[in-house]
């Protein structure tokens, strides 16, 4: 009993570090906020961020995003073809966004860091978002890919619609990230209807065309 205790803690004292680290690179930066900041808010010495952390400060931004890479990257893969497929193409693609939506800003602070510090990306971390966006633009390419078989939309380049799409929709959200207003709209819900509106009208058939 007195074993699974002491790992408890471990894992809560790990958390507490990886939480209060967070808390402080969004309000004081990086670059600004000293180990023992960290330590000092958790009521312990600096020896124990080096002890679960050995890499310091830098060690903890890299499990704060890789762990929150894996967390994104599991959740939307979990919104498989068929949760979605039996939905009209509109409403597939209201709940494709949304998700996006919900998984960048979830963590808003996290997000805002990644932004400010994105030079503290390494080879590795910046290869998994740099894979995370590329998957999600193939995912959309493939349910238009399908949508056009069925004849629901006309041919094109699948791959290029879906990139337009997505970086339509992250355009919001990173203008939320980062707090500076790019759009108009302020209700989140009706600019992501009207994004999907007009962009399926411009996948619609021309008038005539035969979709084979």
């Amino acid at each position: 009993m007195a074993q699974i205790s002491r790992k408890e803690q471990a894992v809560a004292t790990r958390e507490k570090l990886l939480d209060t680290a967070k808390n402080l690179f969004a309000e004081m930066g990086y670059h600004g906020t000293p180990v023992r900041a960290i330590t000092r808010q958790i009521q312990k010495g600096d020896g124990i961020l080096y002890h679960y952390f050995p890499g310091g400060k830098q060690e903890i931004m890299s499990v704060l995003l890789r762990e929150s890479f894996e967390h994104r990257v599991l959740e939307i893969k979990q919104l498989t073809h068929e949760k979605i497929e039996h939905l009209p193409l509109r409403e597939a693609l209201l709940v494709i966004m949304k998700k996006i939506y919900e998984l960048f800003l979830d963590d808003l602070d996290l997000m805002r860091i990644l932004f400010r510090e994105n030079d503290l990306l390494d080879l590795e971390e910046a290869k998994q978002l740099s894979v995370m966006v590329s998957e999600r633009v193939e995912s959309i390419a493939d349910v238009l890919r399908r949508r056009h078989a069925k004849g629901e939309i006309r041919f094109m380049n699948f791959t290029l619609a879906a990139r337009q799409l997505l970086s339509m929709w992250m355009q919001y959200i990173f203008s939320s990230i980062i707090g500076i207003k790019v759009l108009p709209e302020p209700d989140v819900s009706a600019y992501l209807e009207e994004m999907v509106d007009f962009t399926v009208s411009l996948w619609q058939p021309f008038d005539g065309e035969i979709i084979s």
